[in-house]
């Protein structure tokens, strides 16, 4: 009787094991796909700020400024 007692022990020991296993393993991908995805957004913002970095330095933002001053309609 006590084999028995201790063999379902020993099943539920390796069940409950099995359970909780799982579950950290999820909650790691969870974490690396968190991870991940802000690496990507940071390379992202990085990207635009340099963008615009480039465009101001050319003079991009003075466009709308000399096309309004160029074709607006005379009164």
């Amino acid at each position: 009787m006590n084999k028995i007692y201790f063999l379902l022990f020993f099943i539920v020991v390796v069940w409950g094991a099995y359970i909780v296993g799982g579950r950290v393993a999820s909650e790691r991908c969870r974490g690396a796909v968190a991870d991940d995805v802000a690496t990507h957004q940071m390379k992202f913002i990085r990207l635009q700020e340099d963008i615009n970095a480039e465009a101001v330095s050319r003079g991009g933002d003075d466009i709308r400024r000399v096309l309004r001053e160029k074709y607006t309609i005379v009164e």
